[in-house]
């Protein structure tokens, strides 16, 4: 290997040309180890030119080998290769283009000299390695031969042959026509020019329509010229017919061009929806399951092969894409399988097909890699539909870089959602534990004083004194007993350790309960207890919701005036439920209080017992009446007052069994 190179200073960005030369094998390895000596990035450049040359099997030989080789390959579509790969390289700011030139002959090597000539002029900054094959070995007349005997094989098609012949036919019997009407000779050539545009449109591919080109001279002379009937026509005739032959072979190529053009720019517009398709669902996902899913069925789709998706190497119910998998899922399970897909996880990079590792695979193994971390690998079962077309495998290749991306944004959005969890939870005890602090020296200080008093002055006080500050320790400790229990009970919560066991309870016998419990706060207010049926029975937690009560009317106690009334009320709602109610005729409460009044260690100040509440007490009733299966409100009452209420289901025999110990 010979190889002529420009040098120039400057960042390094590597580009090589692929072809379908047998040659270009080693100018990508050539590439390749220039990039890996240079510490370098690599990116590749295909020009597409026709439909079928994916086809060839060399070119597609260059293609696994720059894979394989790790470097991207990115397919153009067009006839001005220099342009195309100086536009290219502008695009992408690359600094070095490696490509091959073979020891030809003669006219063979001018097309390849212009080439590189007119990148020359193009991209005077960028240098050029220039990779000379100088083993290669001309063709013997046998090679060639059998080279075109392949080809004869892979182009020729009888039904397209007798289309062209068809088209031929048609033609002709119309200009026979024209010509017995009076018409023009021009008017029968233009026509058998339309014809070469038909034939090139139906057959889709050149060869026809040029085989129809080269008959068009024959036929015209033996139909058209005189003597009529024969090939013997007037030796001008013969510029004639070389310039009907250029025209129609010039229609020929052109029509040809265009109509391939069409259609691989309904293949690129077909992937490049797929591609947007995939970005624009990829944003809308929020877990990981739904970026896998999302991104096995846009593979399948574009692709139109079975894959799988396992998050491990041991992996046993993957992800499963595309139809009739039950063969892939077997092959999936052999050992060299197996291999490649253990040192796809364990080295984050491709393997299988395709690549040095394992290269007699079924499958491609594509790894989904975020921080050296590989989430998942794309095990895709090949078939030549799906990889003989490489701008199909770089869109996969680009739908699977998406899919990491979006993977990294998942996890960086959990991990940002647990920090703000978790500052909130921090900031959460560091104001239950200020509230706490606060809430709790307040009794205490007053129970310790009181009872310093007592123990000091007893004998000097009054018998109401005495009886004023025994009540007065009561008071207190009875507040800071309801306080722990709220607190142990909003733990449980919290830890979601709070479960309610359901059994048939007389809400008569829970309203007794409560206002038990309650006696030393009620005992000077204005209470009214309402239960039209005292035999009504509720499904649910008995304790749980004798605590509830408790809460909302201690709650209506303390932010109220002591002239205010307070109604405890119970009946049915409907057949299902019952609905209790806390009522006071109270001041009415602001309708931003009203939305937030449920809402954990939310309070306001207390001008009537003086005192701030935690926060925790309407949280807890929230959180109890929800695990009993009831809801909870609260809502300003015209002309005055509030009321605080909550639903219970009611309890039916039928369905004893279905509501017994349900956890929340």
């Amino acid at each position: 290997m010979g190889m002529a190179r420009q040098r120039n200073e400057r960042p390094q960005q590597f580009l090589v040309c692929i072809s379908g030369a047998s040659s270009n094998a080693a100018v990508i390895q050539t590439a390749a180890k220039l990039a890996g000596s240079e510490q370098t990035s690599l990116v590749g450049i295909y020009i597409s030119q026709t439909l079928t040359e994916m086809d060839d099997q060399q070119l597609n030989k260059n293609f696994h080998l720059a894979a394989s080789l790790g470097i991207k390959v990115t397919t153009l579509y067009g006839t001005a290769k220099a342009r195309l790969i100086a536009e290219y390289a502008k695009e992408k700011g690359i600094t070095k283009i490696i490509l091959g030139s073979d020891q030809r002959q003669g006219w063979q090597k001018v097309g390849q000299i212009d080439l590189i000539k007119q990148l020359h002029r193009l991209l005077p900054d960028i240098d050029q390695v220039v990779v000379f094959n100088k083993n290669r070995a001309l063709p013997s007349s046998n090679r060639q031969h059998f080279k075109f005997t392949v080809l004869l094989k892979r182009n020729f098609n009888w039904q397209k042959l007798l289309q062209t012949l068809a088209i031929l036919v048609v033609t002709t019997i119309l200009g026979l026509l024209l010509k017995s009407w009076g018409f023009d000779a021009l008017d029968v050539v233009l026509l058998y020019i339309l014809g070469v545009m038909f034939t090139a449109m139906i057959t889709q591919q050149r060869s026809y329509s040029l085989l129809y080109s080269l008959l068009i001279p024959i036929v015209y002379d033996y139909f058209f010229t005189a003597p009529f009937g024969s090939f013997r026509s007037n030796p001008n005739n013969l510029f004639t017919f070389a310039i009907l032959l250029i025209v129609a072979g010039i229609s020929s190529s052109w029509t040809s061009k265009i109509q391939a053009q069409a259609i691989l720019d309904a293949r690129r517009a077909y992937r490049t929806e797929i591609l947007l398709k995939t970005n624009r669902l990829l944003q809308q996902c929020e877990q990981l399951m739904e970026i896998l899913d999302v991104t096995g069925r846009q593979l399948s789709q574009l692709l139109n092969c079975n894959l799988f998706i396992l998050q491990s190497a041991d992996d046993t119910a993957p992800l499963q894409f595309g139809k009739n998998i039950a063969e892939n899922f077997e092959q999936l399970q052999h050992s060299r399988e197996q291999q490649a897909l253990k040192w796809s996880f364990a080295n984050h990079q491709r393997a299988g097909w395709g690549t040095k590792i394992e290269s007699q695979s079924n499958f491609i193994y594509l790894p989904l890699n975020t921080q050296q971390q590989t989430v998942a690998v794309i095990a895709i079962a090949i078939n030549r539909q799906s990889f003989n077309d490489m701008l199909g495998f770089n869109l996969a290749i680009s739908i699977c870089e998406e899919s990491e991306q979006a993977i990294k944004r998942n996890l960086n959005l959990q991990r940002q959602t647990k920090i703000e969890a978790q500052v909130k939870q921090e900031k959460l005890r560091s104001d239950l534990l200020r509230g706490i602090s606060h809430d709790l020296r307040t009794p205490l200080t007053a129970i310790y004083g009181n009872a310093d008093v007592l123990l000091h002055a007893e004998y000097s006080l009054t018998a109401a004194q005495r009886q004023e500050l025994y009540r007065s320790i009561n008071h207190d400790a009875a507040w800071l007993i309801d306080l722990v229990e709220n607190l142990l009970a909003m733990t449980k919560v919290d830890n979601g350790r709070l479960k309610a066991k359901r059994s048939p309870e007389l809400l008569a016998d829970i309203f007794e309960a409560a206002l038990s419990h309650s006696i030393s706060e009620t005992e000077q207010r204005q209470l009214k207890t309402n239960l039209p049926d005292s035999g009504l029975l509720v499904a649910t937690d008995g304790q749980l919701i004798v605590q509830v009560i408790v809460n909302l009317l201690n709650n209506a106690i303390k932010y109220t005036p002591a002239t205010a009334q307070i109604t405890l009320t119970a009946d049915k709602l409907d057949d299902r439920f019952a609905k209790i109610t806390v009522y006071n005729n109270g001041p009415q409460l602001e309708p931003e209080r009203l939305k937030q009044i449920f809402t954990l260690f939310y309070s306001q100040p207390n001008a009537y017992s003086g005192r701030r509440g935690l926060g925790i007490g309407l949280a807890l009733c929230q959180a109890i009446v929800t695990i009993c299966g009831g809801k909870i409100g609260a809502n300003n009452v015209q002309p005055r007052g509030v009321e605080f209420w909550f639903t219970l289901p009611l309890w039916r025999e039928k369905n004893n069994e279905q509501n017994a110990n349900i956890a929340g």
